[in-house]
């Protein structure tokens, strides 16, 4: 089982080594572009570590009501960001999503003090990150546009890092290129205004899924991934991400966890079992801790094909997870309709 260690002052050491494996809180230094990429012989221009990198941030929202899901993607030759609400009741989805040119999404190069954002004509999207202060802020600003409403937002994530122990994991591409990311489930509060409809968004109803990540990609890569949460019926805030991905050993670095009420729990290696993407999933640990079915009610999906040379073939199902999570005292804790997302993504870029 992965054990929660110190974080260091940097990802990467004077030296070109990394410091791998599962970290107590986000880096403040995440010195990804000091990585080698190739060898410590092999100088590296930082232009094409840059361009190699792949950097996000991602929120999700999940209320009695309503999920809304939003993006900020830095692929470097281009940039994406997305928004979406999904009404829970009337099953019923909205989305507006944009692309632009290289240097048209900025992302966060930490999460303590520093931004996300995403701008163009009619649409503003920004992640305000004050992890110094306990929070980040997303801010949402989007005119109305193919029939679609205005939508207005400020919400407000409160990830104390004195309360709520998140997932910070920095796992091996190869040895000299990082995955690195960084995930929490939080209480958060505010609203959002779709058209003539305001959500108001309560901190002991809602809960927000963090997802940041800097990671060196190989050049075909893919992930399955699955993450809910919800409250049990004793008012605990119970939460999981489960990934199985190109890393090669993961038994050792993976960035599987559940957790209960802020607490984190280090689950070994996932396995993911599905057919045709709107088909029930299974998702299990190899030993037997957590067993999951879960149910897509929706799907948003995105395929890019550049002259065969860039490819993208990303499918985000949406839907209830059933199952539990047993921990080391063999008490289980039950996965009751969680409202989650999976993904299913392959990739070449």
């Amino acid at each position: 089982m992965r054990k929660v260690e110190v974080t260091p002052e940097k990802m990467v050491e004077k030296d070109g080594s990394i410091n791998f494996g599962t970290f107590r809180s986000p880096f403040v230094n995440v010195n990804i572009l000091d990585a080698p990429m190739y060898s410590p012989s092999c100088k590296v221009p930082v232009f094409w570590k840059n361009f190699r990198l792949k950097e996000w941030q991602h929120f999700g929202i999940i209320t009695p009501t309503h999920y809304f899901g939003m993006v900020i993607f830095d692929a470097k030759f281009m940039g994406v960001s997305f928004f979406y609400a999904y009404d829970r009741l009337t099953n019923k989805r909205i989305e507006y999503s944009r692309q632009g040119g290289g240097k048209s999404a900025q992302v966060a190069a930490q999460v303590y003090d520093d931004r996300c954002s995403f701008t163009q004509k009619g649409y503003n999207i920004r992640f305000e990150n004050q992890l110094c202060s306990g929070f980040h802020r997303i801010i949402i600003d989007i005119e109305g546009d193919n029939n679609l409403p205005v939508v207005k937002g400020e919400l407000k994530v409160f990830e104390d890092l004195v309360k709520i122990e998140p997932l910070v994991q920095v796992s091996p591409v190869t040895p000299h290129r990082p995955f690195y990311t960084h995930k929490a489930a939080a209480p958060v509060e505010g609203s959002i205004i779709l058209g003539e409809q305001e959500i108001v968004i309560a901190g002991n109803k809602a809960i927000a899924l963090l997802d940041e990540q800097k990671t060196y990609y190989p050049y075909n890569s893919f992930w399955n991934w699955a993450t809910a949460a919800g409250y049990d019926e004793s008012g605990r805030l119970l939460a999981f991400n489960l990934c199985r991905n190109m890393i090669t050993d993961d038994e050792v670095f993976n960035e599987n966890c559940f957790w209960i009420d802020g607490k984190i729990y280090c689950l070994p290696s996932t396995r993911f079992e599905f057919g045709e993407i709107m088909d029930p999933w299974k998702v299990n640990t190899e030993v037997g801790n957590l067993e999951l079915t879960f149910v897509p009610d929706g799907e948003r999906t995105h395929q890019l094909n550049i002259a065969g040379i860039i490819r993208s073939d990303f499918h985000q199902p949406f839907g209830k997870y059933r199952g539990f999570f047993k921990d080391d005292s063999a008490c289980i804790y039950p996965v009751a309709n969680f409202f989650g997302l999976a993904e299913h993504h392959v990739t070449r870029y």
